[in-house]
């Protein structure tokens, strides 16, 4: 009996510690996906074209936001 009750609170850990790596991913994508924008703000700078500049800056506030909205549902699932 003691066996069993092991193997399901190890089984549980496993389970919640999978989750919570999950959750931490998608924070993680969305940061690389503004510091790749920013990069594309930077290059279109020092290229000196306007309209490419605009371009680019109108993708990096998209995925600001969106990196905003992960870690604000992060944060949301953990207090739940």
């Amino acid at each position: 009996m003691k066996i069993k009750s092991f193997a399901t609170a190890l089984a549980l850990a496993v389970v919640c510690a999978t989750t919570q790596m999950s959750c931490d991913s998608k924070k993680e994508n969305k940061a690389e996906e503004v510091q790749d924008a920013k990069e594309d703000v930077i290059e279109a700078q020092q290229e000196g074209d306007t309209a490419e500049v605009r371009d680019e800056q109108t993708e990096l506030d998209s995925a600001r936001k969106e990196y905003r909205e992960a870690v604000r549902d992060s944060v949301k699932d953990k207090n739940n």
